[in-house]
């Protein structure tokens, strides 16, 4: 006998052995199996079409600005000499907001005065060479008519008189310049006592006291007002979605302050111009809000929900269901019978909110469609129908 020949009949017990115990695991898991079955495969994800409430939105991100904003600027020259306001504080329509140093103007009110004066006696001493001008020519004109003077002379006094009267209109012209010259130089006068054009907050202050301004060219800003009982929202509209805006619209939006109060408008203005940002175009869109209460400040960022739909009780779906949309503006959706077999269908849709979806046609009320995608086969049916 070999040696090869004996090793092989000392493992053929083990291999039996081995047999014997895969035969005893298989019964083992058989008799499992048949006691504990396995679970059937979890159903699709599926929603229902039935009846909802849906108010379609446009979210947009505004920024709050006061409704009526003016720039109080210096119309002279000249020192500030007391600042009446401080910031933050309402004044009223003709409160004196700042005082300028008025010396220099009012010297030029008092020069405007002496030169006003000196040209009146000047004027009228013109007037009396005039009026003796007059007496003298009529005095020649009466003795010319009798042959009692030389015409020489008679044309010497009318000539007189000529001239007197073109001195005195020419003073007069001159008087009436002056006139206006010290008026101005009374307005400036004024100018250095600046008061509030509105009712308003004072919402920045540029300057201080001491500083000079001068008012050449540029006229500076004192400080301005703003109307902050009326806040204007500026809401940047997507160009997707600026074509479901229209004026008229609701529009709400809460801040980030966290006192979970919404205020709401109604649209004011589009704007027609767009505001581009790298390749995004935005078209903004106005309304205002009340704030008496004081509770909305300028350059507050806000998120803005605007009112473009709303419909009760209509026929919806969740908006998970759609598929792809066809030319005609119809998306691919799966229906799901009574027995879970998938069915391609093209649905007509309107109003949608986020979350639901508003059906026009294609299905109806108690329908199941699929909110996950189609299983191979119910793809290659719903393109067949739609081939």
């Amino acid at each position: 006998m070999s040696k090869t020949g004996g090793v092989r009949r000392m493992l053929r017990p083990w291999w039996a052995k081995l047999i014997v115990l895969a035969a005893l695991i298989a019964a083992a898991w058989g008799v499992y199996r048949l006691v504990n079955p396995p679970a059937p495969p979890p159903a699709p994800p599926s929603g229902k079409v039935e009846k909802a409430d849906i108010t379609q939105v446009v979210q947009a991100a505004g920024v709050l600005q006061a409704k009526t904003k003016v720039d109080v600027g210096a119309q002279v020259s000249g020192q500030i000499q007391t600042l009446h306001v401080q910031l933050g504080q309402q004044v009223k329509k003709g409160e004196l907001l700042v005082s300028l140093d008025p010396e220099l103007a009012r010297n030029e009110v008092a020069r405007a005065e002496a030169t006003l004066l000196q040209q009146r006696a000047l004027l009228e001493a013109r007037q009396v060479d005039l009026k003796l001008a007059r007496t003298e020519a009529e005095r020649q004109r009466r003795l010319l008519s009798g042959n009692a003077t030389a015409g020489q002379e008679a044309e010497r006094a009318e000539s007189e008189l000529a001239k007197l009267e073109a001195e005195v209109r020419g003073q007069s012209a001159v008087l009436s310049r002056l006139q206006a010259d010290l008026a101005q130089a009374e307005v400036r006068l004024g100018y250095t006592r600046i008061a509030a054009p509105m009712d308003g907050v004072v919402v920045n202050i540029p300057v201080q006291v001491g500083q000079t301004v001068i008012a050449v060219q540029i006229t500076p800003v004192m400080l301005t007002l703003a109307d902050l009982d009326t806040i204007t929202v500026r809401t940047k509209v997507p160009e997707a979605d600026i074509q479901l805006v229209k004026p008229g619209q609701v529009a709400r939006f809460a801040t980030i302050s966290g006192d979970g109060q919404r205020y709401e408008g109604r649209l004011r203005v589009i704007q027609p111009i767009p505001e581009r940002a790298g390749n995004a175009v935005f078209y903004n869109v106005l309304f205002e809000v009340d704030n008496r209460a004081r509770k909305l400040y300028s350059d507050m960022t806000v998120q803005v929900d605007i009112e473009t739909g709303a419909a009760k009780q209509v026929l919806a779906m969740p908006m998970l269901a759609l598929g792809e949309r066809d030319k005609d503006g119809r998306f691919k959706v799966t229906e799901l019978d009574d027995k879970g077999k998938q069915q391609p269908r093209l649905v007509r849709t309107g109003l949608q909110d986020g979350k639901k979806v508003q059906v026009l046609e294609g299905l109806k009320a108690g329908d199941k469609v699929l909110l996950a995608p189609p299983s191979e086969a119910a793809s290659d049916a719903a393109s067949a129908a739609t081939s």
